[in-house]
C-alpha cells in the first residue's frame, strides 16, 4: 500500500510538471499526454485516472490563477462571456476550461493504465528473448 501511495504522488507531480511544459505549446490537445504518463506509473485504474485528473486539472487551474493575477485573463474571459451569454459570465469559461482539463486528464490516465496492463500481459505471455538465446 505504501508503494501505491508513493507512485500516486509521484505520478501527480509528473503530470503537473508535464502539463506545465505542454501548455507552452500552442496545441492544447496534447494535454492528454501527461495523463497517459501518469496512468502508466500507477498500478490500479483508480489511481491512474485520479492522478491524471488531478495533475492536469491542478496545473491548468494554477495556470489560470497566474494568468488572472499577472495578465488579467479574467477580463478577457468576462468579455467573451458577455458576447455569448451576457454580462458577468467569465466564470463559466473558467469552469469550462477546468472541466476540459479534468476530462482530458482522466481519460489520459485511464488510457495510460490500460496500456500498461496490455504491455504487462504481453510481457508475461512472451518471455524474454535473452533466455531463449542461451
Amino acid at each position: 500500500m505504501e508503494e501505491d501511495n508513493r507512485n500516486f504522488y509521484i505520478s501527480v507531480f509528473v503530470a503537473i510538471c508535464l502539463t506545465m511544459l505542454l501548455t507552452l505549446i500552442p496545441i492544447w490537445q496534447l494535454i492528454i499526454i501527461p495523463g497517459i504518463i501518469a496512468g502508466m506509473i500507477n498500478k490500479s485504474l483508480k489511481h491512474g485516472v485520479l492522478s491524471g485528473f488531478l495533475g492536469v486539472t491542478l496545473s491548468w487551474g494554477l495556470y489560470i490563477l497566474i494568468g488572472t493575477i499577472s495578465r488579467n485573463v479574467y477580463a478577457l474571459l468576462d468579455q467573451l462571456g458577455g458576447l455569448i451569454f451576457g454580462e458577468g459570465f467569465g466564470w463559466a469559461f473558467i469552469v469550462l476550461i477546468l472541466l476540459l482539463a479534468a476530462i482530458f486528464g482522466a481519460i489520459g490516465g485511464g488510457i495510460g493504465n490500460g496500456l500498461m496492463a496490455l504491455i504487462k500481459m504481453y510481457l508475461e505471455k512472451h518471455p524474454s528473448r535473452d533466455s531463449n538465446a542461451e
